[in-house]
């Protein structure tokens, strides 16, 4: 594991309050070398944060896939997206959340779906969108549309509706057992 320390900077004592121009236009000649390794050490930890940061998108890349191929163990959760939870042999756990398609904000009346959706909401559609310039579903929308429309022309307006959402990946990490010296 990869540990970095730095060491807070502590001015020394001052001692005149009066403003001392020709000094403080010197180039400080003190903490120089201590500004070398500081920037060298901030340098190696951004490298090393940056490699594991690709070396953690392509393990969550890897979660991701693992979880696609074990649908059946998938939790619907309350949003209408799906949870696999994977657990490892030190109480540590990786979940991976994929959501359901999330709504569009609006749809605008040039967009290539506005005719569709017109025509599938028909008289509901003032029940369905918040009207302005653009076309917004409302809060409830997924249900509303459901109760107003039939089921056929429901699923194919709110599939219009929406927009895939990416999966997340997340990690439960377990205390650590420390042996006693």
């Amino acid at each position: 594991m990869f540990v970095a320390t730095v060491a807070p900077f502590v001015a020394g004592p001052k001692t005149d309050l009066t403003h001392d121009h020709a000094a403080s236009t010197r180039k400080p000649t003190f903490r120089v070398s201590g500004l070398r390794k500081t920037k060298s050490e901030a340098v190696s930890l951004h490298r090393a944060l940056t490699t594991y940061g690709e070396r953690l998108k392509t393990l969550k890349g890897e979660l991701i896939r693992e979880a696609k191929r074990h649908k059946e163990d998938f939790i619907i959760t309350d949003g209408g997206g799906s949870r696999w939870t994977a657990s490892g042999t030190d109480g540590c756990i990786a979940r991976v959340n994929l959501p359901a398609p999330a709504l569009l904000s609006h749809i605008a009346t040039e967009d290539e779906t506005f005719d569709k959706v017109l025509a599938l909401a028909g008289e509901s559609l003032d029940d369905l969108f918040e009207s302005r310039h653009y076309l917004k579903p409302i809060a409830d929308f997924r249900d509303k549309a459901a109760d107003e429309l039939s089921r056929r022309s429901a699923a194919q307006l709110i599939e219009l509706c929406q927009v895939e959402c990416s999966p997340r990946v997340s990690f439960e990490t377990a205390e650590t057992k420390t042996k006693e010296r």
